[in-house]
């Protein structure tokens, strides 16, 4: 069989600060950076990776693009969330309230992308957990992912991961 070509539409949701960008760039082999430089609007990537299955080879072209979690970009990220087959959601381990946000972000992404589609939540920054007294412990993120898969009907993956490390590839090709 002849080779496959698709173009997947990804977008990767949370609040600011939760290493939304971070996770992309380490993702894209393009290192991690230190310094925090919040997203205006948007930031796109892209990653081709092949496939080979009994069928055949199916090339994907990964278009990600990474939505400001600013509350001041809220009325433009609607018009990205167009055209998406999924969507990660990142909360920061160290701070609860980026957990918390997780239902408004996963329904803003349902209810302006015109759908229910695929999402994985994503708990960053797990090394810092221990040096955190009031962090969401990675049980806790696994709970709410599978009592949100029994409500939608799909099943939502929870995945632990830290930008820092060379991780993130890995843990993304296994869910």
């Amino acid at each position: 069989m002849k080779e496959q070509k698709m173009s997947l539409k990804v977008v990767i949701l949370g609040d600011g600060g939760v290493g939304k960008t971070s996770i992309a760039k380490r993702y894209l082999s393009k290192g991690y950076f230190e310094e925090y430089l919040r997203t205006l609007g948007t930031d796109f990537y892209t990653r081709t990776q092949q496939y080979n299955f009994e069928e055949g080879t199916f090339t994907f072209e990964w278009v990600i693009w990474g939505l400001s979690g600013q509350p001041s970009f809220s009325e433009i990220r609607g018009s990205y969330y167009k055209g998406a087959k999924g969507g990660i959601v990142v909360y920061d381990v160290t701070r609860p309230v980026t957990f918390y946000n997780l239902p408004n972000w996963i329904r803003e992404f349902f209810e302006r992308g015109g759908g229910i589609y695929p999402v994985v939540l994503v708990a960053n920054k797990i090394d810092l957990i221990a040096s955190t007294t009031n962090g969401v412990p990675p049980k806790e993120g696994k709970t709410y992912a599978n009592e949100l898969s029994n409500y939608i009907g799909l099943n939502i993956p929870h995945m632990t991961a830290s930008a820092k490390k060379i991780e993130i590839s890995i843990k993304f090709s296994r869910t």
